[in-house]
């Protein structure tokens, strides 16, 4: 089993707004993200995996997302109705919380079976369904220390995470994320390549813009 953790509970000081909140094709930003994210699962549901190499349980995914508002803040109907079909769990932090609460929020109640987790932020507009749905695959197929995409030698999130490296997130402090574990352990990196255009983000309202238009203009 694999738990995605939809990273929704910053305070996007940057942008002076809730960038999540934000337009992007038929929702928001955050929607845009979870639809990816659902259909990503759809595509590994409908993988037909050797069950004399893979345990069933193992193939399972878990979605939670960690956000600062109510699910209809950021959902329609039908992709609140997908979210709850998938079983998603969503976790309402009102207050801005430092990145390692987030985490820890995201890492209650795993499960014995959870091979690992990934953290997905929730301004990743550049998502592939397909492509998600190849990482996640790939995990689960070869369950390494860490699975990171990587666009030539840029590196880039949605990042996998062994459950062997649990206890070390549990343990990160204030604005520690997931890159000082990363960086402590290099020889555990094993990278899957992508197109760049997946690291694609909403940091600042420029590149928000900027997006924004490249998107409805093709």
């Amino acid at each position: 089993m694999v738990r995605l953790v939809v990273m929704a509970a910053g305070a996007a000081t940057r942008m002076g707004q809730d960038k999540l909140a934000l337009p992007w094709g038929t929702s928001t930003v955050l929607g845009h993200v979870l639809q990816v994210t659902l259909k990503a699962i759809d595509i590994l549901n409908n993988t037909v995996f050797d069950p004399t190499v893979m345990e069933p349980d193992l193939t399972k995914v878990e979605l939670i997302v960690v956000a600062r508002k109510p699910i209809d803040s950021y959902l329609g109907g039908t992709t609140i109705q997908a979210f709850q079909q998938h079983c998603g769990i969503w976790i309402e932090v009102p207050n801005p919380q430092p990145l390692s609460e987030t985490i820890r929020s995201g890492l209650k109640g795993v499960s014995e079976v959870l091979q690992g987790v990934c953290f997905i932020p929730g301004d990743q507009v550049g998502l592939e369904p397909c492509v998600f749905a190849e990482l996640i695959q790939s995990f689960i197929k070869t369950h390494p220390g860490f699975l990171i995409p990587c666009a030539d030698s840029i590196t880039g999130s949605p990042v996998f995470f062994n459950r062997e490296y649990l206890p070390e997130l549990e343990n990160l402090q204030g604005e520690q994320g997931g890159k000082a574990i990363l960086a402590a352990h290099p020889e555990s990196w094993i990278t899957y390549p992508v197109n760049s255009g997946l690291f694609n983000d909403v940091d600042t309202i420029e590149v928000y813009n900027h997006l924004w238009n490249k998107e409805h203009t093709h």
